[in-house]
């Protein structure tokens, strides 16, 4: 991975909070271990690279990385929380090809599922990461069957740019469409 490049250094990513309307993205911690390890299961995942968690400590590596990644300013990781602090999903921003290019990620909870957090997660990450990163913009991949998944990147203005077949680490072909997100 690349890394990203901040328009203003960044001292600690631990007090790094995003904050919109209905929801906080705050940075990935053991402290959400539990949620994320209950919460992101195989429904969740049939459309998206990693598989679940068989155990706790696959949950608790995920977080160890995604930390490391944060301090080697190769992504950024958050949590999304609701305003009363609830555990809603994860959203995530990667310098995979280039810090210029960086992919959005997100996945929220299912019980939360068609209440726009999602977008409005995206949204927030998007608007933050364009005034604070050096950046030319965005991209997305999207499974063709996630629909919902690309419909956030429709509402961000995103337009399809490639299509690729990726192998999932469950073993799941995936079928997937790229979008440009100004």
């Amino acid at each position: 991975m690349h890394q990203l490049t901040f328009n203003n250094p960044i001292s600690s990513f631990e007090d790094l909070v995003i904050v919109s309307q209905r929801i906080s993205l705050t940075p990935i911690s053991e402290r959400f271990r539990e949620d994320i390890y209950r919460e992101f299961t195989s429904e969740i995942t049939r459309y998206m690279m990693p598989p679940p968690p068989q155990d706790i400590s696959e949950t608790l590596e995920f977080i160890r990385s995604s930390i490391e990644g944060m301090q080697r300013s190769e992504e950024l990781v958050f949590v999304i929380v609701d305003t009363e602090g609830q555990f809603l999903g994860c959203a995530g921003l990667h310098s995979r090809e280039s810090s210029l290019t960086p992919e959005l990620g997100i996945w929220v909870k299912k019980c939360a599922h068609g209440s726009a957090l999602g977008r409005e997660a995206v949204r927030c990450l998007r608007d933050w990461a364009s005034e604070n990163l050096k950046l030319s913009y965005f991209i997305y991949p999207v499974e063709k069957k996630n629909l919902a998944s690309r419909k956030i990147a429709v509402s961000l203005g995103g337009e399809i740019i490639k299509e690729q077949k990726t192998l999932s680490l469950s073993g799941n072909l995936l079928d997937e469409v790229v979008y440009h997100v100004p």
